[in-house]
């Protein structure tokens, strides 16, 4: 017995040693994972995420929240400061890293982080206008004001007011699925600013303000701008919403070594950011892991390099598989993660209320009627972004965004502008080897002398100037109908002129004045029925006993034009029709000679035809796109003219050759000098090709073949074809084109040798 009873004593001691080993050595394990599980075991410890600025860097965080994805880490709070609060914001609302690389991976960042919007979502009658300047100076009758600079962020706030639809109606960001906090800086007092209610997008464009780049963002009494400018990292934050264990991710700015500070931009930056960079190496104590992805030989400012960003961040979280996992595995042993209601298909809205705010020259009821939104009504985030894009087109603001207010159990809908002022002058310079040089300026001028009235003058000042005007006043807030007044006039070196036997080149010199009735029945289009008359005068520059010619001519015209191309030079997408029907008839006629001067009247015997005359005409230009860089174009243009005599008014012929349209009668084809052949009908057919082989820089081949009926010679009717190879460039100052072409014709011509071409600055 006494025997048995050692036995069981020992046995029993053994047991408890074991079951003490096995005790100590689970906790060893668990605090070697994570010194915070030292806390109270019942209750799941929460895990914080924390994410830097770093502008294109912050690309990276994705990468490593696909990696904590792949263990089975979910962060319970979000910080994010910059960039990191996009990736965080959106991640906390409920995209996943899939949807949001692919939201990253779409998105045209260099439209996004601009003042610009595509010419396809911009009003017809601003088209013209529209980014074909160097410089704009706003001025009113008391001042003229200088351009800031700065992005006022339309573009990203519109962008990141869609995406965060889901969460509109939600204040409280505690309330997202997961709580989130973001950073920006009150530059009036210079301290940290701490998100955790309002509206989202508010937040997050405050965040990512960065000074000298974006215009600041001003909420109640505070200016803000980036949070990366403090405090560039916030794990502290992230302590303070409760997280117990925190896991950082930073791609933001490290002191640079002497070297790096060698050159202006480091020394810059390091001065910019001195204070995030020394906050940083206080900050990385409150975080248990930092991760730092090796992204510094990619340029921070540059968001198309998501492929590699993305594979940087991945391959630095890759590394702590092992440490994930384990954490992972350790927290779901004290208890399931509850995760956050989703938000996610949130779709439809309707808001209690409709305000607007900011505008002066532009009435409520202008901006409402275009909404087409009513109280009460429910509406979708597609919808409101493209009613947001319509009102931005019209060209009225600067800026336009909506914010969604969550006050008292309603829901309100703001509307918020910066309105252009009512005055602007443009300006650039304009060179090519048909019109030469000249300085360009346009003034827009609004409400003048009506409320609802818009007129444009545009001018070209060189030796072959140029000068036009037009005038629009519309009878509806949606400006849709109105009343048009126009006037024109050019002086421009023709190239070639047959009086008897004699050829030689000739100045051209048109003025046109005209009124008519105006409807744009969508954005990118608009009709037109106009009245008008025309002068135009023709002086020899060759030995000839003509001295000059002039006609003047009256008409009535209807016109359809379209244009939805994604912008103005190197189009990517898009199509350009102009179709017409004219009939005119000449009014009188004056030749004036070296001996004398002679008025030509109806039934004349100088062989001038006074009889009415129609034409038909149209062209169209389709632009489409495989792929990013590369753009294919299609073109049609044809012109029928009709006159009972035969013979149309030498001012009444239109003029082949060339790349650009120099007059308004000119016909582009390349091969051939700008406006070298008359002609009077015409079927031409044409296709190009651009490829951009690096940023805004071009490579452009094309071929056109035509059929025209010509004014000189005894055979009219002729066959033309021709090529040209060009290089382009988008510059600060303009589109700068040059290249080869070369033509050939059914007919003897002069200029039949190959041909070159250079053109510098937004046309006129």
């Amino acid at each position: 017995m006494p025997l048995i009873d050692k036995c069981r004593r020992l046995f029993f001691r053994c047991n408890w040693s074991l079951a003490v080993f096995l005790a100590w050595t689970s906790l060893f394990f668990i605090f070697s994972v994570e010194p915070a599980f030292s806390q109270n075991s019942s209750k799941r410890p929460k895990l914080g995420l924390a994410l830097s600025g770093g502008g294109a860097h912050g690309i990276a965080h994705l990468g490593v929240l696909k990696v904590m994805e792949e263990c089975g880490l979910v962060p319970d709070v979000i910080t994010g400061v910059s960039m990191g609060s996009i990736i965080g914001g959106m991640y906390a609302i409920g995209y996943s890293t899939d949807s949001l690389y692919k939201i990253l991976k779409t998105t045209r960042w260099d439209e996004c982080f601009t003042n610009v919007i595509p010419e396809n979502k911009v009003i017809f009658h601003e088209k013209a206008n529209f980014n074909n300047s160097i410089l704009s100076l706003p001025f009113s009758p008391k001042k003229m004001q200088l351009p800031s600079g700065l992005i006022n962020g339309h573009q990203i706030e519109n962008l990141l007011g869609f995406y965060s639809w889901p969460a509109a109606d939600i204040s409280d960001f505690s309330k997202f699925p997961i709580p989130f906090m973001c950073l920006g800086t009150d530059i009036i007092t210079g301290q940290k600013v701490e998100f955790r209610n309002g509206y989202l997008p508010d937040a997050i464009r405050a965040s990512i303000a960065v000074p000298t780049i974006f215009t600041p963002v001003k909420i109640d009494t505070a200016l803000l701008v980036d949070g990366g400018v403090v405090r560039n990292f916030a794990p502290a934050e992230a302590r303070e919403m409760g997280a117990d264990i925190v896991i950082g991710s930073y791609v933001g700015f490290h002191k640079f070594s002497e070297d790096e500070l060698g050159t202006m931009t480091g020394i810059l930056k390091q001065v910019g950011f001195l204070t995030s960079i020394l906050d940083y190496q206080n900050q990385k104590k409150y975080a248990d892991l930092v991760i730092e992805p090796k992204v510094k030989d990619y340029p921070s400012t540059v968001f198309s390099n998501v492929d590699s960003l993305y594979k940087r961040g991945y391959d630095a979280a890759s590394a702590y598989r092992d440490y994930f996992k384990k954490l992972a595995d350790s927290l779901n042993r004290i208890g399931p993660r509850i995760p956050g209601k989703p938000i996610l298909d949130k779709e439809y809205y309707a808001f209690d209320r409709i305000i607007v705010t900011g505008n002066d020259i532009i009435s409520d009821s202008r901006i409402l009627g275009i909404l087409e939104l009513k109280p009460g009504q429910f509406t979708d985030k597609e919808f409101l972004r493209d009613k947001i894009d319509l009102i931005y087109g019209k060209n009225w603001f600067e800026k336009i965004t909506y914010r969604i207010i969550s006050r008292n159990d309603s829901l309100i809908l703001q509307i918020d502008c910066r309105e252009k002022p009512g005055s602007v002058l443009y300006g650039s310079v304009h060179y090519d080897n048909v019109i030469n040089s000249g300085i360009v300026l346009r003034m827009n001028l609004r409400n003048i002398p009506f409320r609802g009235s818009l007129l444009y003058i545009d001018s070209f000042l060189g030796q072959n100037y140029r000068f036009r005007a037009n005038y629009l006043t519309f009878i509806d807030d949606a400006e849709r109908f109105g009343f048009s007044a126009d006037f024109y006039t050019d002086n421009t070196l023709m190239p070639f002129m047959q009086i008897g036997n004699e050829t030689g080149r000739y100045r051209s010199r048109n003025f046109s004045a005209g009124a008519g009735m105006y409807f744009s029945p969508h954005l990118n289009s608009m009709m037109m029925i106009r009245a008008g008359f025309e002068s135009d005068i023709f002086t020899p520059d060759f030995i000839s006993e003509t001295r000059r010619l002039s006609y003047y001519s009256n008409s009535f015209s209807w016109q359809y034009q379209l244009n939805t191309l994604d912008r103005k030079y190197f189009p990517d997408r898009g199509v350009m029709l102009n179709t017409g029907i004219e009939t005119s008839q000449l009014a009188s006629a004056v030749v004036v000679t070296d001996t004398s001067r002679i008025k030509a009247e109806r039934e004349s015997p100088e062989g001038i035809s006074f009889r009415r005359y129609y034409t038909l005409s149209g062209d169209l230009k389709y632009f489409f796109s495989p792929g990013r860089k590369v753009t294919f174009s299609v073109e049609g243009n044809f012109l029928f003219s009709l006159n009972q005599s035969g013979d149309l008014p030498l001012s009444k012929y239109y003029f082949l050759g060339g790349t650009n349209q120099v007059t308004r009668r000119s016909v582009p084809m390349a091969g051939f000098h700008s406006n070298q052949i008359a002609v009077s009908d015409l079927a031409l057919a044409g296709i190009g090709f651009d490829v951009e082989f690096l940023k805004d820089l071009h490579l452009n081949i094309n071929a056109n073949a035509a059929v025209a009926y010509e004014i000189y010679g005894v055979e009219r009717f002729s066959f033309l074809a021709g090529y040209s190879i060009g290089a382009g460039y988008m510059s600060v100052i303009g589109p700068v084109n040059i290249g080869l072409m070369h033509g050939i014709s059914s007919r003897d011509r002069f200029y039949k040798a190959v041909k070159g071409f250079i053109s510098l600055g937004f046309n006129f």
